[in-house]
């Protein structure tokens, strides 16, 4: 055979052992796309998520443009998981901002997104997205791909409980909540319904939302609240015990009084975060660490540390 033909066939034998060796090794799932992010089971790196809107979707906090999209956020991170959580722009977003400003929602349909998202280990996409924004039709369309897709293992619904100005509790009703519920039973697949829900949020009036809720993600704003990591988890463990937890972690000091909202999060908080969820990993009180992977390519030190500790704490045991 010609040589170039002699050598491809040598490098895709290679390939594929290569390939058998990591299944076999609990690495890869047989028939699965290979992972960028490779993650074994029972490993601190197979419970890290990073939580990513859309590419610079996070502009009029920081203003500052971003370019990583979602799957770029985890490939830098070294992590394995994925919320993919939708942002819709505001109509006056570029004339506020101007260009560098301007972004686009996830638009359906959403499959050729998750094509490239099938290198992740887990997938878990919003039909609540930023802002509590939930419509009707992309609810039907996430809960399709859900079930077709086979990496992508539930559903999150972000910014879920309101501030009760509206009247209402969340951004859908208990019935609705419910109704989902039933959908991700029909599915032939196991599905999880996951949720956003802040310090501030931790009130027994949404103790009946919790209940239908399989895993909670628990999000400090005010970067003074942190002292409260333990009180706060210890109160969420209180209003839903069956739920299952991770704690999100955010690379950004958010000060509304301040312009831009966002900067970066001073290192000892950071570390703070991390290291506070890799305690309650390993004492099972956890499932995972999300670390906040929107604009993570703005040259902040509370990212690159995140990512250092990623690299040193990720093929330790749990």
């Amino acid at each position: 055979m010609p040589m170039n033909q002699a050598i491809s066939n040598v490098n895709r034998r290679g390939f594929l052992q290569k390939t058998a060796a990591l299944t076999a090794a609990g690495g890869l799932a047989p028939g699965s796309f290979g992972q960028v992010c490779s993650a074994r089971d029972g490993t601190v790196r197979d419970r890290i998520w990073i939580f990513a809107n859309p590419a610079n979707g996070d502009y009029n906090f920081v203003r500052k443009r971003s370019v990583m999209t979602p799957l770029e956020a985890c490939v830098y991170m070294g992590a394995p998981n994925l919320l993919m959580v939708n942002q819709y722009p505001g109509e006056d977003q570029v004339a506020r901002f101007g260009e560098e400003g301007k972004y686009k929602a996830f638009e359906p349909p959403y499959a050729q997104y998750a094509y490239s998202l099938k290198v992740l280990k887990r997938v878990v996409w919003s039909i609540v997205g930023a802002g509590g924004i939930t419509r009707d039709e992309e609810r039907r369309q996430v809960l399709e791909l859900a079930r077709t897709t086979p990496n992508i293992v539930g559903l999150f619904m972000d910014d879920f409980f309101t501030d009760r100005k509206s009247g209402k509790l969340a951004s859908l009703t208990l019935d609705q909540v419910r109704d989902v519920q039933r959908q991700l039973k029909q599915s032939s697949k196991k599905l999880d319904l996951y949720v956003t829900l802040y310090t501030r949020q931790l009130d027994p009036a949404i103790q009946e939302y919790l209940s239908m809720i399989d895993v909670v993600t628990l999000w400090t704003w005010e970067t003074a609240e942190m002292e409260n990591l333990e009180a706060n988890l210890a109160k969420l463990e209180r209003l839903a015990p069956k739920s299952r937890k991770l704690l999100g972690c955010y690379t950004s000091d958010y000060d509304p009084k301040r312009t831009p909202w966002w900067t970066a999060l001073p290192v000892p908080i950071m570390k703070k975060q991390c290291e506070t969820g890799l305690k309650w990993l390993k004492q099972g009180r956890i499932d995972g660490i999300i670390i906040y992977g929107t604009a993570m390519d703005l040259g902040w030190d509370s990212v690159d540390w995140a990512r250092e500790w990623v690299q040193k704490a990720g093929d330790q045991k749990l």
